[in-house]
């Protein structure tokens, strides 16, 4: 009897407080609730979720809750200032959701969850997006949702972010189409650089918020207080590196409904990769290093969806191979050296890049590879962590197309190669790949010899 009524107490105590937090979610929802008082209310459910979630009223608390957050994002207005109370609600409700565990309890909302995710796309903020789009990731992982009219919808989405890139990242900094030797052009020629335009800007909520650039968090004074701008999404290139990642996973679950769009995103990689600040952009004083390495991140993010759709559209992606070696050999080239983590990400597409036989368009300009600081830059980091990697995505190159080299690269070969045999500091499997392929290119060497070409 005893334990009979302890566990009725323990019941009703579990249901007073789902209780207690339904009505935290009634205040949310409220109209006439201040903004303070439902941030107090999404806090106390935040800090208290994990007791949430194990209580066995849990499926409950789920359906009372999960409709007045969709709906108090759906109803309100997108926020751009990071101080503000509204925007610090809605970012926490949009956490709240992604830390909803993806079991059986979510499977009946997860549609809703979804339908509102995309909804907001193309109208919140960069921070509340970011958000959105993990949730998105995750939802689709887990439940693998049928095809649905959403994510036609969102690769449009996608393609029109690709589309503007160029026009939206001139408010930032100017830029200019690399070479296709992964120059830019002020390098190659001493030309001058194109005329930068119009800045474009994203429109707030409210007038009296000041416009911002894209991807950059801008300061607006207002009333003597300092407040942070945040991007409006479509503008912003954190979001834009994070997109690739769903495109690729959408790829994985819809391959057969989304092939013909996913085949119209290769022309606008390529003209996304080639992209570069120009030399004048790039020694202006208010040239923006932050800016230039999310630019950056955004293009090593396209690339690594190409590398992985490559196999699948490779005749056609071969239509615009000079944009593609032109805009690695760049990336390379111009990736920031302080950022070892986005070398290492630009190694790893360009390993799975070169494992097809897209590989030989690279044969007249290989040269640059052999050159240590453009394949693996002038960075402490990179070059203490990411010369293993390095030296395997060249050596394997190297190897497939060692026929197709003159003397004078393959001369080039010897001399790094032979220099890694040497080089204590790498580990041993790197020396004896190095072994290998010069044992490999004896033949070409001969034969280049025999030809009369140069000499070593």
């Amino acid at each position: 009897m005893a334990s009979s009524g302890s566990n009725t107490t323990n019941q009703d105590h579990a249901l007073q407080v789902i209780k207690k937090y339904k009505t935290y979610v009634d205040m949310i929802a409220e109209v006439n609730i201040p903004d303070e008082s439902k941030l107090n209310a999404a806090q106390e459910i935040s800090e208290n979720f994990e007791v949430i979630i194990v209580s066995p009223h849990y499926a409950g608390f789920l359906e009372f809750a999960i409709p007045r957050f969709l709906q108090f994002l759906r109803d309100g207005e997108p926020q751009f200032i990071a101080e503000g109370v509204v925007q610090q609600l809605r970012k926490l409700i949009l956490e709240i959701i992604h830390r909803i565990p993806t079991n059986d309890h979510l499977r009946p909302h997860y549609k809703n969850i979804l339908t509102a995710m995309f909804h907001l796309l193309e109208s919140e903020n960069e921070e509340n997006v970011l958000v959105c789009l993990r949730i998105i990731i995750e939802l689709h992982r887990q439940f693998r949702p049928p095809m649905q009219s959403e994510i036609q919808h969102f690769l449009h989405f996608v393609k029109n972010i690709y589309k503007e890139l160029s026009n939206n990242i001139k408010s930032s900094f100017e830029v200019v189409h690399i070479t296709a030797t992964g120059y830019l052009a002020a390098e190659v020629n001493g030309g001058a650089t194109t005329t930068p335009s119009a800045p474009s800007t994203t429109v707030l909520s409210s007038p009296n918020q000041a416009t911002k650039t894209s991807g950059d968090l801008t300061m607006a004074a207002k009333g003597g207080q300092q407040q942070t701008v945040i991007p409006k999404a479509v503008t912003s290139l954190k979001v834009l590196a994070e997109l690739p990642i769903i495109v690729v996973l959408l790829f994985q679950l819809y391959k057969q409904n989304v092939l013909g769009e996913i085949r119209e995103f290769i022309p606008l990689i390529m003209k996304t990769i080639v992209l570069q600040p120009s030399m004048k952009a790039r020694n202006a004083p208010s040239f923006n290093k932050e800016v230039y390495v999310d630019f950056v991140a955004a293009q090593i993010k396209t690339l690594s969806f190409l590398a992985f759709i490559i196999r699948a559209y490779q005749e056609y992606v071969n239509n615009f191979s000079q944009n593609m070696v032109g805009g690695m050999l760049g990336l390379f080239r111009y990736c920031p050296q302080e950022v070892a983590h986005l070398r290492k990400e630009l190694l790893i597409a360009a390993r799975h890049i070169l494992v097809t036989d897209l590989r030989n368009r690279f044969v007249p300009h290989i040269d640059q590879l052999f050159d240590e600081d453009v394949l693996i830059g002038s960075g402490w980091t990179a070059r203490e962590s990411l010369r293993p990697l390095a030296y395997s995505t060249l050596a394997d190159l190297v190897h497939h197309v060692r026929s197709h080299l003159p003397l004078q690269h393959l001369s080039l070969a010897v001399h790094l190669f032979s220099k890694n045999v040497h080089d204590e500091s790498l580990p041993v499997s790197i020396q004896t790949m190095s072994c290998k392929l010069l044992l490999n290119l004896v033949e070409g060497i001969r034969k280049s010899d025999e030809q009369g070409t140069v000499s070593l």
